[in-house]
C-alpha cells in the first residue's frame, strides 16, 4: 500500500498512527486526504515553518471560507438562533489575539501557577486518598479525568459542584475534533454547546454583581487597548476555550504517561529512584503520545510545498504527532529518552503565537501528579487481564479509553 492509500479517518489507523506517519513523511510530506481539501503536513520543519508565518497561514479558518469543526449549516444555525456564534478570541491571528492573551496568560504563568500549585497538590492528595486503600483503580475515570477538571474549574471560577454537568459540556465541545460527525451528532453537540454558553453567561452576570478571585472576574473587569470592556460574547468564548483546553488534553497526557511508564519498567524504576527526572519524563510523554495530534491553518494565498500547490482557503493540517517523531529532529524518535538534549522542542502544545495558553499548567499538573503518586502507590503496575490499551477513535485527539492499575493497598 502506498502513502496515497492511507485513510486517516480509519479507526485502525487512528489506533496506532505511527506507521502511517512514517510512510507519509517519507513518501508524501504534503498529503491531500482523498476527497477533501485537507493537506496534511507531517515533517517537523514544514510544520515549524507554517507556525512561524501566521500572516501566510491563518488560524481564522472561517474567515477564508474553510469549515473545520461544523460541516452542517443546521448545527451552525443553532448557535446563531439560540446562543452565540462559536468563535475563539484566543485563536485570532496576531496582533489582535495578543490583547486577549495578555489578559489570561498571567493565570497560567509564573505567579499565577504559584498561586494555584497548593490547590493542585491538595487535589492530588484527595484523589490518592480515595484510591490508595483499594489496591486497584481505573486510572482514567478515578484520577486522570477529575484532577485537571477540578483545577481548571477552580481557576475559572465555576462552582465545583457543577463538575458533572460541566464535563458533559466539555466532552461535547471537543467531540467535533473526532471528524466525520453525522448531522444529528453535530446538532446534538450544538445544543449542548449553547447550554454551556448560557451557563457561562449566568456566571458572568454573577461576577459583575459579586466579584471573586478567579478568571471570570478578571474577564469581566478587563479592558482592551482601546479602553473597551470585553463583551459577554468575548468572555463566553474565552472561558469555554480555556475550560476545555484546561482539562481534556491533560487527562490524555496523564493516562499516556502511566501507560508508557508501567509498560517499560526500567522507566518506572528510574523515576522511583530519582524523582528529579519526572519533568523530563513528562516532556517525552508529550512528544511520544501528543494529546492533540494536529490542528489546522488556512493559507491566505496559494502556496507550494514539496512540489504540491495548496490553494488559498484550503485546510492545512499540521500533524504535531508526526512531527514529534520526525527522525530528522529527534534521534531514535520512537524511544523515550530522559536524557534527550532537545526535550522541549516537541510540538505537543504547538509553537509560536498560538502555543496553548495552558501548556505550563498542564506540565505542572503532570509533574506534581507523578511526584505524589509514585511514592504513595507502592508497586504500581498494569493490572493483568484488564487492559486492552485501545484509544478513543478520533482524527485530532489521542486518548486511552481506560487504564486499569494495581498497587499495594495502604490505609
Amino acid at each position: 500500500m502506498s502513502a496515497l492509500d492511507i485513510d486517516l479517518f480509519d479507526p485502525e489507523v487512528q489506533e496506532n498512527w505511527y506507521s502511517a506517519y512514517e510512510r507519509l513523511m517519507n513518501e508524501a510530506p504534503v498529503f491531500q486526504m482523498p476527497g477533501t481539501n485537507i493537506y496534511v503536513l507531517t515533517r517537523y520543519d514544514d510544520v515549524y515553518e507554517v507556525l512561524r508565518q501566521p500572516e501566510l497561514y491563518s488560524n481564522e479558518h472561517e474567515k477564508y471560507g474553510a469549515a473545520v469543526l461544523f460541516q452542517y449549516q443546521s448545527a451552525k444555525d443553532i448557535y446563531l438562533e439560540k446562543g452565540w456564534r462559536r468563535w475563539h478570541p484566543l485563536s485570532l491571528d496576531p496582533p489582535v489575539q495578543r490583547q486577549y492573551r495578555s489578559i489570561v496568560d498571567p493565570f497560567f504563568r509564573g505567579r499565577g501557577l504559584k498561586t494555584i500549585e497548593p490547590f493542585i497538590r491538595e487535589t492530588c492528595a484527595n484523589l490518592l486518598d480515595k484510591i490508595a486503600p483499594k489496591g486497584a483503580c481505573e486510572f482514567v475515570a478515578e484520577y486522570a479525568v477529575p484532577l485537571p477538571v477540578i483545577v481548571i474549574t477552580k481557576m475559572i471560577g465555576f462552582p465545583l459542584e457543577d463538575i458533572p454537568q460541566l464535563k458533559i459540556w466539555s466532552e461535547a465541545w471537543a467531540h467535533p475534533f473526532a471528524g466525520n460527525l453525522s448531522e444529528a451528532d453535530e446538532i446534538r453537540v450544538a445544543e449542548l454547546g449553547v447550554e454551556f454558553q448560557h451557563y457561562i453567561k449566568d456566571q458572568i452576570d454573577q461576577r459583575r454583581r459579586a466579584p471573586q478571585e478567579d478568571i471570570l472576574t478578571t474577564l469581566t473587569q478587563a479592558k482592551l487597548s482601546e479602553g473597551r470592556a470585553l463583551s459577554d460574547d468575548e468572555i463566553i468564548h474565552i472561558a469555554d476555550h480555556l475550560y476545555i483546553g484546561g482539562n481534556e488534553t491533560t487527562t490524555f497526557a496523564l493516562s499516556s504517561g502511566l501507560w508508557i511508564m508501567l509498560r517499560e519498567r526500567e522507566i518506572y524504576d528510574s523515576l522511583i529512584a530519582d524523582s528529579s527526572r519526572i519533568p523530563a519524563f513528562v516532556e517525552e510523554v508529550l512528544r511520544l503520545e501528543s494529546p492533540t495530534q494536529g490542528l489546522y491553518r488556512v493559507p491566505t494565498e496559494d502556496v507550494t510545498l514539496h512540489g504540491v500547490t495548496i490553494p488559498k482557503g484550503a485546510l492545512v493540517h499540521l500533524r504535531y504527532g508526526a512531527a514529534n517523531r520526525d527522525p530528522d529532529s529527534f534521534a531514535c524518535p520512537h524511544a523515550l529518552d530522559l536524557d534527550r538534549n532537545n526535550l522541549k522542542k516537541h510540538m505537543a502544545f504547538s509553537q509560536g503565537p498560538h502555543t496553548c495558553p495552558g501548556a505550563a499548567l498542564s506540565r505542572l499538573e503532570q509533574v506534581i501528579s507523578h511526584e505524589m503518586m509514585l511514592p504513595n502507590l507502592a508497586n504500581l503496575r498494569l493490572t493483568n487481564g484488564r487492559n486492552d490499551f485501545t484509544h478513543l477513535p478520533g482524527f485530532v485527539l489521542r486518548a486511552l479509553k481506560e487504564l486499569h492499575l494495581s498497587f499495594t493497598a495502604v490505609a
